[in-house]
């Protein structure tokens, strides 16, 4: 018999091989440009969308919480909702009770700051600059500095006795290391070189800081003063909790005492309020001082 003369028919891996070289050998899609004028308005598009959330995502949080609390699933002896905490502060708003709280604390913040914050700028410039002080006090720094500055409440009472002096310290106590620390190493990341010229030109240690030091760790200050603000609410109503008998922290701790939660949640938010305002303030003060940044 004579051998068929057909060819064979291909093999499936053959024929797979066959249509990946096409696949490979077919022109692939343009990919999608965008001009210059299309990605700016898509980033703009962005940016409101993020600012909307960014004010909405709060409010959602609100109504979820009342949402919860009406229902039942959340306890209204601990979680009550926001519609009665509005009520309870519209009720302190109008006999004066949050308004005389905030101010108390707000004294005592603002002089346990400022003079934290000064004795801390001027240590930190001074061990920044000159080496020698720099070996002999930055270890006792170091040393003191994660100790719980709580734990030094109770000496301060001892030494100086109960009222407004203990707060007032410990707060200063609290800011003075982190503005410390922080400008120690602004002044540290200056160019060498810079701090040379003025050395060769016979500046005086006060110009050096006026003319060099200051401007240069303008930055490392303000993060100081920022991360500082934070820690002094916490010291603050922490202290307050025990040494004081007005104040955001002495209304938390009498509406513990009492079961009245409702109060407690308003001098939470008041807080709250009362911290992001004060953060606003020093980046706006930073702007002033540093135009050269916002640009």
């Amino acid at each position: 018999m004579k051998e068929s003369l057909r060819p064979p028919h291909p093999s499936a891996t053959e024929a797979s091989a066959a249509s990946a070289a096409s696949a490979a050998m077919a022109p692939a899609p343009a990919a999608t440009v965008l001009s210059r004028g299309q990605r700016k308005q898509h980033g703009e598009t962005t940016r409101r969308w993020q600012r909307v959330l960014r004010y909405a995502s709060p409010i959602l949080l609100l109504l979820l919480w009342e949402l919860l609390s009406q229902v039942g699933v959340l306890d209204r002896r601990f979680f009550p909702p926001p519609s009665e905490v509005l009520g309870t502060a519209r009720v302190m708003v109008q006999d004066g009770s949050l308004a005389a709280a905030v101010l108390a604390s707000l004294r005592r913040l603002a002089i346990g700051y400022v003079s934290g914050a000064a004795l801390g700028i001027a240590v930190g410039l001074w061990l920044g600059l000159s080496s020698w002080s720099r070996a002999l006090i930055e270890p006792w720094l170091i040393v003191t500095y994660p100790v719980p500055k709580l734990a030094v409440y109770p000496l301060l009472v001892l030494v100086v006795g109960l009222g407004e002096p203990p707060i007032v310290i410990l707060l200063a106590i609290a800011i003075f290391y982190v503005v410390a620390i922080n400008l120690i190493a602004g002044v540290m990341s200056i160019r060498p070189v810079i701090l040379d010229v003025g050395r060769d030109c016979n500046a005086s240690f006060l110009q050096l800081v006026r003319t060099i030091a200051l401007p240069a760790s303008m930055p490392h200050i303000f993060t100081g003063l920022e991360i500082s603000m934070g820690i002094a609410y916490i010291v603050l109503v922490a202290a307050e909790f025990v040494g004081a008998k007005s104040g955001l922290g002495s209304v938390i701790w009498s509406s513990w005492q009492l079961f009245d939660v409702a109060p407690m949640y308003v001098a939470i938010v008041t807080i709250s309020i009362l911290g992001y305002a004060s953060v606003l303030l020093l980046r706006l003060a930073a702007d002033r001082m540093m135009p050269w940044r916002s640009k």
